[in-house]
């Protein structure tokens, strides 16, 4: 079945045999470390809920919207919001290091209604096995990542001009590039 979904996926997004050539050298050894992966997984307790799953989150006057890699409930019953990493593991252990500045699991627990939750990055190794990344602490994370958007948002709103923070690969995804980039940043 995932064989399946990855030739699906190739025709969805249009894949030459000469683009999907370097992942489908790769495949089976990701594919191999991710059903290892799941199967231990799965035999903790930990049961799958929902894949790309669309959020939205009221937050003040404000809403908060994302989109979520999966959600599992894990065998105590409590939610765990995973985002899959392809990347060296080294540069997955790094996000989860100095808590307060990984705002991508934060954020993605902020769009979620429960103060129980737990998140994780999954890396899915080409060369070395899969691997949970847990955040500790990620209620308490989410909770000052809203802090410090409704504070930025209430100076904003006030006219204060903010400094840009944002550097990085991530940032080329973010739909508020604009916002907090360095790369606009006028002085």
């Amino acid at each position: 079945m995932i064989n399946i979904a990855a030739e699906q996926a190739t025709q969805e997004l249009g894949l030459s045999d000469s683009e999907f050539l370097p992942f489908a050298a790769a495949w089976p050894r990701v594919r191999e470390g991710y059903l290892k992966w799941l199967a231990e997984h799965e035999a903790s307790g930990a049961r799958f809920e929902q894949a790309e799953a669309a959020r939205e989150m009221p937050l003040g006057a404000l809403t908060l919207t994302g989109r979520l890699d999966r959600i599992d409930r894990q065998s105590d019953g409590h939610t765990l919001v995973i985002d899959y990493k392809t990347e060296p593991r080294s540069t997955t252990a790094a996000r989860i290091k100095d808590g307060p500045e990984d705002t991508q699991l934060a954020f993605y627990a902020a769009l979620m209604a429960d103060d129980t939750l737990a998140a994780a990055y999954v890396n899915l190794g080409e060369k070395e096995p899969t691997k949970t990344y847990g955040q500790p602490d990620i209620v308490g994370l989410r909770d000052e990542l809203i802090d410090g958007i409704l504070s930025d948002m209430a100076r904003i709103a006030e006219g204060a001009a903010l400094p840009a923070l944002g550097e990085g690969k991530a940032c080329e995804y973010c739909a508020a590039r604009g916002l907090c980039r360095k790369d606009f940043w006028k002085e």
